[in-house]
């Protein structure tokens, strides 16, 4: 059996495949909003999952290779699809087949076993693209994970920042638990960053946020 398109030493190997969680299906009818529908083969994984769950998504626009840097969190070149057209080729949210074993240490100092699943979501803001299932697709990664990879290629732009401060804004959208942390942990992964250098990202992301929203700077802070 191929042992798959490996990325390097470094990364270990996941096994398994992509499998679609959920999909948007469309209304065409004037003022309709489609439905999501779920993968009950995927649900079938995630219901035999015993072990404490961490969900990392990998979010950002179509096109800058958020389904790449999925595969390499797997340690391959090959799994979540890449395609190469102009048109995005993730449809809804994919997960992987296996979510994969990693051990994690806690605030008091106990080790740990979680699952780890890693959610490849559609890219946002293609042309065609329903808006109000762009913001709920942004808005439904945000409340799912653990942890929010968001993806930027480029420069930091004002759409960009604008969709982040929904983080700040998501009591307005879904009722908080009582317990626990609500909002993930949020990981800006610039790419392809060509112009010179900020003396510290961090303060340039701030000063950006800040321009579009004061107080999400302070929360994000």
């Amino acid at each position: 059996m191929s042992a798959g398109n490996r990325f390097g030493r470094e990364i270990e190997f996941r096994e398994g495949s992509p499998i679609q969680l959920l999909q948007y299906v469309e209304d065409n009818s004037e003022n309709g909003f489609g439905k999501i529908v779920l993968n009950p083969v995927a649900l079938n994984i995630l219901q035999t999952i015993q072990e404490p769950l961490a969900i990392i998504s990998v979010v950002g626009s179509y096109r800058r290779g958020k389904s790449w840097f999925a595969n390499v969190l797997h340690g391959r070149h090959d799994g979540f699809d890449l395609g190469a057209k102009v048109e995005g080729c993730t449809r809804g949210i994919y997960m992987w087949s296996l979510p994969f074993m990693l051990e994690s240490e806690q605030p008091d100092g106990k080790i740990i076993q979680k699952r780890v699943i890693v959610l490849d979501s559609e890219g946002i803001e293609v042309p065609k693209q329903d808006q109000n299932w762009a913001t709920k697709l942004f808005i439904l990664c945000l409340a799912l994970s653990s942890t929010f990879i968001y993806n930027i290629s480029g420069i930091i732009g004002k759409s960009n920042i604008g969709k982040l401060c929904l983080m700040t804004d998501l009591n307005k959208f879904i009722q908080e638990p009582e317990e626990g942390d609500f909002l993930p942990r949020l990981v800006i992964l610039l790419r392809d960053f060509n112009l010179e250098s900020p003396e510290s990202f961090k303060d340039y992301f701030l000063e950006k946020l800040n321009d579009v929203s004061p107080e999400g700077e302070l929360q994000i802070k």
